[in-house]
């Protein structure tokens, strides 16, 4: 005779030890990998709800069927053990996934920011860095870098850009945003243009002034590319650095 009961409370438990290590795994993701705004506009979101939403479905209902009181001990823990198995492999190939597609640097280069990829940069170009700070990928979140390829280099840049390895994807070539400064200032707009360009855009840059927490005489923006189109950023003019993201193409 099927005990529902137990089933159900063994279920319950199942679930919310899954919950937990989820939960654990969203704090890495999305307070660490992905932070704002980046899990919404490159898809953190979607991949880590797919990955954990079969764990927290699966593992759970695996537990409905083969738990049964009136197994053995030893034949329960081996169940529970090839399950157990089973949902943290799936857990971290997910989060190998996820690992992939984070974003590491936040690059300036020529007129606007690029959010880079951890797949985005090849074990060859990590090797080519001159400076040590890039010649391996940061594990605490996107950094802001600059791009600034030599004279001597641009043909190269210019070859390895047609066939997709572009200059901001080449750590050989990242400088400190600092660095960038007074280029960042020159192209850089203001936010009257931004308005007058996208006025159906208005209600969504009234919204990012307010996050910017800053007086408005020192905010411009900048384009931002990503893998999946453009977003605004705005920017304080005195150190260049982003204060505030909006979800639409300013072109």
């Amino acid at each position: 005779m099927i005990v529902w009961r137990e089933k159900f409370i063994a279920t319950a438990i199942h679930f919310l030890v899954t919950l937990t290590l989820a939960a654990c795994a969203a704090a890495l993701i999305f307070l660490v990998w992905f932070p704002r705004p980046f899990a919404t506009m490159i898809g953190g979101t979607e991949l880590f709800l797919l990955v954990v939403g079969c764990d927290l479905a699966l593992g759970p209902l695996i537990s409905l069927v083969v738990y049964n009181s009136r197994k053995s001990r030893r034949k329960l823990i081996f169940d529970y053990t090839i399950v157990g198995i089973v949902q943290i492999s799936a857990l971290v190939y997910g989060i190998l996934v996820l690992d992939s597609a984070r974003p590491v640097y936040v690059a300036f280069n020529t007129d606007r920011l690029e959010v880079v990829t951890a797949v985005e940069i090849s074990d060859r170009e990590l090797a080519a860095a001159r400076a040590p700070e890039y010649a391996s990928l940061p594990i605490t979140g996107p950094k802001l870098v600059g791009v600034k390829v030599p004279v001597t280099e641009r043909n190269d840049a210019l070859l390895e850009s047609v066939s997709g390895n572009h200059e901001h994807f080449r750590p050989k070539f990242f400088v400190t945003y600092e660095s960038m400064l007074e280029r960042i200032r020159a192209k850089a707009k203001t936010i009257e243009a931004l308005e007058k360009h996208k006025p159906e855009a208005r209600p969504l840059i009234d919204a990012a002034m307010r996050d910017a927490g800053i007086p408005a005489e020192r905010i411009r923006w900048l384009p931002v590319h990503h893998l999946k189109g453009f977003w605004t950023v705005l920017i304080d003019i005195d150190d260049g650095k982003p204060v505030a993201w909006a979800n639409f193409d300013p072109y």
